[in-house]
């Protein structure tokens, strides 16, 4: 053993008699059922439960995350399990305090890593980023959602429509995921239909669409998904895939339903990154329309890993540099970079300066691949569609790098194409309507 591991065990120590005595607790509370014998002590992982245990893990690989820091080495983190982690508990106290209280002082360490020129903006897209992740996971505690709560869906959303502009996107998508989810709770094992066509939902606001499917699609990926691994039968990977498809077709209005679908690639790639490729595989054979928005969510969950946040992985961003990695070809990357360039300007339009250093690094593959500006064009229409109201959007589209060839690339990489974008093709969209081609790549026209 190396300093470095003795250093983490050490410090794991404390983690690990906390989350052993919260176990106790909750065993008190709720006695496990009886079992013969007694498990030797001879680690705490094995001895914690449930959520007791996630927090556990993910809290101990924070901690090891710090000390790689302070030997300047690159840390290592299940980022799977931090995400389900994060769907599981929700607004759970303790992953809150987590991505509170745990993250940002990694992100300090890693910042030095990181030269002076760009440490502002990726500190600033850090922050943005757990901004995010609390936002949506904070949506239950936030629009005050619990098993009991019985008011329309309407009435829910309205109250969405009460929060600040920027942070509606994501409650309404949140409260999308929480209604599928207490859909699927309630129909007795039965798979639910018509939860956005139906009478109940009559009502909704055409500002809350694109979110509220988006939302409901998460929720479903996460239902088919259970239970399959790298190694389950094609014909078990198809049956989920159509299971998935059906379940978003059946409560999906027309013009929307792809907003549902790119879910699953989201859902896949942040959950389950070992079946992205089993899933790839088999969407032909099953339902050959979901594959441009299942890689358009592949991408948008790269930007969301938890090891592509730190600051020393985005200045250049190691994201871009996995496109090649992660997409099995041509198309699939297509798609995977418009998504990564949706999440970018999406998570990140209140602070222009983040994009702005993102094109200092790789405006060579902005400029080459038109798949970058779908992907931003798409994600202000809808940001506009959602929060018309919203002047952040007009900020970013106005916003003038002092470098001239960052300037050069912005006008005609953003400023024109999305001016464009919101003045001609979101209207077009928008009257067919197809705002769900807002959720994969589209050909230029």
């Amino acid at each position: 053993m190396d300093m470095r591991d003795l250093t983490k065990s050490v410090l794991g120590l404390p983690w690990a008699i906390s989350m052993f005595s919260v176990q106790q607790v909750a065993n008190i509370v709720s006695p496990p059922p009886s079992v013969e014998g007694h498990p030797a002590a001879t680690s705490t992982e094995p001895q914690l439960n449930g959520w007791v245990k996630q927090t556990y893990k993910v809290g101990a690989q924070v901690q090891n995350a710090m000390v790689d820091m302070l030997t300047l080495r690159t840390p290592e983190m299940d980022s799977s399990a931090l995400m389900r982690m994060a769907a599981d508990m929700q607004s759970a106290p303790l992953f809150q305090a987590v991505i509170k209280y745990g993250m940002p002082p990694v992100a300090w360490l890693d910042s030095f890593l990181v030269t002076p020129r760009d440490s502002p903006a990726v500190l600033q897209e850090f922050a943005d980023k757990l901004y995010i992740i609390q936002l949506v996971t904070a949506v239950r505690g936030d629009l005050h959602l619990d098993d009991a709560t019985n008011e329309p869906l309407p009435v829910l959303v309205e109250r969405a429509a009460t929060l600040e502009t920027f942070p509606r996107l994501w409650a309404v998508e949140g409260l999308g995921n929480w209604y599928g989810d207490r859909a699927c709770a309630r129909t007795a094992g039965e798979d639910p239909s018509g939860l956005l066509t139906g009478a109940a939902a009559a009502s909704l606001p055409p500002w809350s669409l694109t979110m509220l499917h988006a939302g409901i699609g998460m929720s479903f990926a996460k239902k088919t998904l259970d239970g399959l691994t790298p190694t389950s039968e094609p014909t078990v990977v198809r049956t989920a895939i159509a299971r998935f498809a059906a379940l978003c077709r059946n409560s999906s209005r027309v013009g929307y339903t792809g907003a549902a679908l790119e879910s699953l690639g989201l859902a896949t790639r942040t959950l389950y990154p070992d079946l992205v490729s089993t899933v790839d595989r088999e969407i032909p054979n099953v339902d050959p329309e979901l594959q441009g928005y299942f890689w358009h969510g592949v991408g948008r969950a790269i930007y969301f890993d938890p090891m592509n946040m730190l600051p020393s992985v985005n200045a250049p961003w190691r994201s871009v540099t996995r496109l090649d990695q992660e997409a099995p070809n041509a198309v699939a990357r297509r798609d995977v970079l418009s998504g990564l360039a949706w999440a970018i300007t999406l998570v990140n339009m209140r602070n222009p300066i983040v994009m702005e250093t993102f094109l200092r690094h790789h405006a060579d593959v902005a400029w080459s691949e038109d798949a970058f500006t779908n992907g931003v064009t798409s994600s202000m229409m809808m940001r506009y569609d959602t929060t018309r109201d919203d002047t952040r959007l007009s900020s970013f589209l106005a916003h003038q790098p002092a470098d001239s060839a960052i300037a050069a690339a912005w006008k005609s990489l953003i400023t024109t194409p999305g001016e464009h974008a919101l003045r001609v093709t979101y209207g077009e969209l928008a009257e067919v309507p197809a705002l769900e081609d807002l959720f994969h790549y589209r050909p230029p026209k």
